[in-house]
């Protein structure tokens, strides 16, 4: 089963966009009505978590201590996947979409990437 995919506010929203072109699942911030509102990062990833989605970031500083923390609490998300910031959309929708292709959604489960 393909990973549904909810992109964080600091991945351009035309990333969810492209990727549903090309059948994926995918929902951005801005179209989820979170973005520019300063919603913390843990209930970006409570909503991503609640709607089954991976969530899709490329704040590393704040995700990597988040998912820990949650793990240390006990809580579960459906996966993390952190990007280096990539500003050419061609080269980022490929690398999503290879990931995509690679890892299935159980594999996400609860897993940083």
């Amino acid at each position: 089963m393909r990973i549904q995919l909810y992109t964080d506010e600091d991945v351009e929203a035309k990333l969810a966009v492209a990727l549903r072109q090309r059948g994926y699942d995918a929902l951005s911030c801005l179209e989820a009505g979170r973005c520019n509102l300063k919603i913390p990062d843990p209930e970006q990833l409570a909503f991503a978590t609640q709607e089954e989605r991976v969530i899709l970031t490329h704040n590393a500083r704040d995700y990597v201590p988040l998912d820990q923390q949650w793990k240390a609490a006990g809580r579960q998300h459906a996966g993390i996947i952190v990007s280096a910031r990539i500003d050419a959309l061609g080269e980022l929708i490929r690398r999503v979409e290879l990931h995509i292709l690679t890892y299935d959604a159980a594999t996400h489960y609860n897993q940083l990437f």
